[in-house]
């Protein structure tokens, strides 16, 4: 009796799991952090002198964030609901993995001293008028270095000049920019935020320091 040969060459392949995986799930969990990297060339735009400190920064900003986010959540449920267990562990682990790089991306999102550069001359003046004793106290800087300064906080005692770049929303911490009287040591502290207190990091130039 002849029996029926099966061809193994015949046999009906399904797709397996891990070439699923490879592809749409790659793509999920990346798409997972990718709304957070993108809030950092965002806020690198909302800090630009066009738009530093402004309503239209702002909201980019705020978009931004919203946007990842949303692509973040969306991302983690469509694993859930195609029971994609593992897509969606890895999605959430790359989402915050993302949210932790983009929450230390203080001022040096747009590099201290691109910024200091860009404002050289302006800050050259208040040194200036710093070393004349004509600035003690709080400070209103001018329009044009909103984009140094989009907090406004600003201020002048007899032993420095400081200026803040960056804070965070609560006011708790923030780094900035100082003008020292006497140059600085290892232990001069300064008051960087409401509630922070920052060392001199090293001088970007004309004796003005990145204080954090």
């Amino acid at each position: 009796m002849d029996f029926f040969q099966w061809d193994p060459d015949d046999q009906v392949t399904e797709p397996s799991s891990t070439a699923a995986w490879s592809g749409r799930g790659l793509l999920q969990a990346v798409l997972s952090c990718a709304g957070w990297l993108l809030l950092i060339p965002a806020w690198w735009l909302a800090e630009t002198p066009l738009l530093g400190g402004s309503f239209v920064g702002w909201w980019i900003s705020l978009l931004a964030a919203v946007f990842a986010v949303l692509v973040s959540i969306a991302a983690i449920l469509i694993a859930c609901v195609r029971r994609s267990w593992g897509v969606a562990v890895v999605s959430l682990c790359l989402a915050a993995a993302a949210f932790v790089v983009v929450s230390r991306q203080d001022s040096q999102v747009y590099p201290v001293d691109y910024r200091y550069r860009l404002h050289r001359a302006a800050l050259a003046e208040l040194a200036k008028d710093y070393r004349a004793g004509h600035l003690n106290g709080g400070l209103t800087l001018p329009a044009d270095m909103r984009s140094l300064c989009p907090s406004g906080v600003a201020y002048a005692t007899p032993t420095v000049l400081f200026i803040q770049l960056w804070q965070n929303w609560r006011a708790e911490s923030g780094t900035g920019l100082a003008y020292f009287a006497e140059p600085p040591t290892e232990s001069t502290v300064i008051e960087t935020a409401w509630g922070d207190q920052g060392y001199p990091q090293r001088e970007v130039g004309d004796g003005w320091w990145w204080v954090a």
